[in-house]
């Protein structure tokens, strides 16, 4: 959510004027997060212990610690190198995670592929020869391929939309209300559940359908509090009025007589979020 001006100078200073590590730690890890950065960069040091204990690339002659130096280098070099491309893509928030994972990895192999052919030339200190980068697209990309794959496996989380502020908050989800049949577009919303290229809207007068996405809807939803809680779920947390369990499987009983599945990919965000 973004801050207004008068939300700003609210702030108190504690919360503006951050201490210095504090604010190194955010520039480190923007856009990413604490939690993802840290996630990443392990990701990209195993990966770095993998290639090295089973000399990928034609490194097997190299000793162990030069293959190890090298590899560290190198995903190091070119995680950093995503994360590059990763602030230019964070402001095109229009971007679905899917969509928004191939454009990364698009992006990304031209990146890294720079970032690779440096660090080759300084490392085996055999100069940086432009007709090398050829020989270094092929491996990379095959890199870069397994590790964006991974990478958005491990970051799969809810789409969430929240309260603003009372000072802020006219009337909530407005851009999504002026969608709606007039009956509905004062009542609340408890739930939205997509069917092929349709949403179920599920209000406290009835249900009515939308063309619509999923994911579309959730962004205009911003002023209700609610969260994905299935690949094609979304529901407002004020809805719930039961939390049922059965066979590992969680879900959610919502006003009007509504039941709500909730996928075990969301589950563990879910459940430390409080939702149950």
């Amino acid at each position: 959510m973004r801050e207004t001006p008068d939300q700003m100078r609210e702030m108190p200073a504690p919360a503006i004027g951050a201490s210095p590590v504090a604010g190194l730690i955010n520039i480190v890890t923007h856009p990413w997060g604490e939690r993802q950065w840290l996630r990443v960069y392990s990701v990209a040091i195993a990966m770095a212990f993998f290639l090295s204990f089973t000399g990928a690339m034609g490194s097997q002659d190299a000793p162990i610690a030069v293959r190890m130096g090298y590899w560290l280098a190198t995903m190091l070099g070119g995680t950093v190198a995503v994360q590059l491309v990763s602030l230019v893509l964070h402001r095109f928030r229009a971007l679905e995670p899917l969509a928004g994972a191939i454009v990364l990895f698009v992006l990304a192999v031209p990146a890294v592929t720079l970032s690779v052919w440096l660090i080759d030339g300084l490392y085996f200190r055999h100069g940086l020869d432009p007709r090398m980068i050829l020989y270094t697209v092929r491996p990379v990309t095959v890199i870069t391929l397994a590790m964006s794959v991974l990478q958005y496996l491990l970051e799969r989380t809810p789409r969430q939309s929240h309260v603003h502020p009372e000072a802020d908050r006219k009337e909530p989800a407005q851009a999504f209300r002026g969608r709606l049949p007039f009956k509905y577009q004062k009542a609340e919303i408890h739930a939205l559940s997509a069917e092929d290229h349709y949403l179920r809207v599920h209000t406290s007068v009835g249900q009515t359908l939308l063309l619509m996405r999923l994911y579309d809807a959730i962004r205009e939803l911003d002023g209700i509090e609610g969260s994905q809680v299935h690949r094609s779920w979304w529901v407002a947390r004020d809805a719930v009025s039961d939390v049922m369990r059965s066979d590992g499987r969680v879900t959610l009983a919502l006003k009007g007589d509504v039941e709500a599945p909730v996928s075990r990919s969301y589950a563990k965000v879910l459940r430390a979020e409080g939702w149950f």
